[in-house]
């Protein structure tokens, strides 16, 4: 890596101002698309590096691990960053959250951290990336982990979403579950791993292996906000017969079935099982069976691959699988 170059020099390659370069590591939102990729492409063909010595002394005493996430507001996200910060307080490091509302601030989120390497490592919770922004990933001087997916070439924390949805039907049959419903917020955001279809899909082929196919009557999927759930449980607690068994994308959202369910006088594991899926610590105060992923541990284990010396990760890409377990609690016993 040359020593020699400077920001006068991408600047010139890339035909625009010295002001623009900085503003494209400092600012990148503030600078068109085109061009603003221009200047990385320069950045990275003349391997410039920004303030080396500075910020190499500044890591000396200021450790920064960034995590990257849609739904930083969930439940299940805050007990994922609980196991993180578990193994990244005692190193004295520092977290850094960056929320996503849109592409475009996830696309400058990544090209203002590889270019300005302004962390040590970065965290990907529930995050899909395009092949672009994953190439460009593939540039960053610092670790990088994914938790959810498998993303080749990265380290990743894996939640077998198709396993746990057939977790959950293999659990709700054997209850004697035949009328099985599933409830579930749609994924509609292209930053955002499909964890809901995968485990609609793995509860749905349980069931078909048995012989039964979910009636469409039985099934809802919708935007995560409390007014659109609501309007799917009463649509799911309006059919005759009612399903007997409900598996929930999340603990959130099978919490808020539960209530509304009671309301109607309905017997919760007796007329209807309920199962949730990610097992906050919510679902246990309430008596919530639950599809355990082992949030606090997965945050851990991501935070873990992160520090791992660099040596262990010149040669190898590390993929942990944390095992899915159903916890039966009072609301399908």
């Amino acid at each position: 890596m040359s020593e020699t170059v400077t920001i006068y020099d991408v600047a010139r390659a890339a035909g625009v101002s010295p002001a623009t370069v900085s503003r494209v590591m400092n600012e990148p939102s503030k600078v068109a698309q085109e061009k603003r990729q221009r200047v990385l492409d320069c950045i990275r063909e003349l391997h410039f590096v920004p303030k080396a010595d500075a910020v190499i002394n500044a890591r000396k005493a200021y450790k920064k691990i960034g995590v990257v996430a849609p739904f930083f507001t969930q439940t299940s996200f805050l007990e994922r960053l609980r196991g993180i910060a578990t193994v990244l307080t005692p190193e004295h490091y520092e977290l850094v959250m960056y929320s996503i509302d849109s592409n475009e601030d996830l696309e400058n989120y990544i090209s203002t951290l590889i270019t300005a390497n302004r962390v040590d490592g970065l965290i990907f919770l529930c995050v899909h990336l395009d092949s672009r922004m994953l190439s460009l990933l593939s540039r960053s001087r610092f670790p990088v982990c994914f938790v959810e997916d498998p993303v080749d070439g990265f380290d990743s924390v894996i939640v077998r979403n198709l396993e746990g949805g057939q977790k959950a039907a293999e659990h709700l049959y054997s209850k004697g579950c035949r009328r099985p419903c599933f409830i579930g917020e749609k994924s509609n955001l292209p930053y955002a791993v499909r964890a809901s279809e995968d485990r609609f899909q793995g509860f749905k082929f349980y069931f078909a292996n048995q012989g039964i196919l979910i009636d469409e009557k039985y099934v809802w999927m919708g935007e995560f906000t409390e007014q659109k759930q609501d309007e799917g449980i009463f649509g799911i607690l309006s059919q005759n017969p009612l399903p007997d068994g409900v598996f929930c994308s999340s603990d959130l959202i099978a919490a808020r079935f539960v209530a509304l369910a009671r309301e109607k006088g309905i017997r919760i594991g007796t007329d209807i099982k309920v199962l949730g899926f990610d097992d906050i610590d919510i679902a246990s105060y309430i008596g919530l069976s639950s599809v355990s992923q082992n949030l606090d541990e997965s945050g851990r284990a991501a935070a873990q691959l992160i520090l791992s010396p660099m040596e262990h990760k010149a040669n190898a890409v590390t993929n942990i699988m944390l095992p899915l377990t159903v916890i039966e609690r009072q609301t399908t016993n």
